[in-house]
C-alpha cells in the first residue's frame, strides 16, 4: 500500500511542469544534505514521501536540473551524512 502511495506522488510530481516542481519543492520539502559536483551544489530534499535533488550552477546560482530520484540506489552518495529516520513521516 505505501509503494503504491511512493509511486502515486512521485508519478504525480513528474507530471508538473519544470516550474511547478520547483514551487513544491521549495514549499513542502524539507532539505536533507547538499553536495558538491564540479560546477554544481546538488540539493536532496524530502518530498512528501518521495526524495528529490535539485542541480544548482554554481557560476549562475540557478536550478538547471530537478530530478525525481525513483532507486533508493541513487541515495547512496548521500547516506553516510543524513539519518532518514529523522526527517521521514511516521507513516513511512
Amino acid at each position: 500500500m505505501q509503494s503504491e502511495r511512493n509511486h502515486d506522488g512521485a508519478a504525480s510530481f513528474q507530471r508538473l511542469s519544470y516550474q511547478e516542481q520547483l514551487n513544491l519543492v521549495w514549499q513542502r520539502g524539507v532539505l536533507l544534505e547538499a553536495r558538491r559536483l564540479p560546477g554544481f551544489w546538488l540539493h536532496l530534499y524530502a518530498v512528501n514521501s518521495f526524495f528529490v535533488e535539485t542541480w544548482v550552477c554554481q557560476r549562475r546560482y540557478d536550478v538547471t536540473l530537478v530530478r525525481l530520484l525513483g532507486d533508493t540506489n541513487e541515495l547512496e552518495p548521500y547516506l553516510d551524512k543524513i539519518l532518514l529516520g529523522n526527517v521521514l513521516p511516521d507513516y513511512l
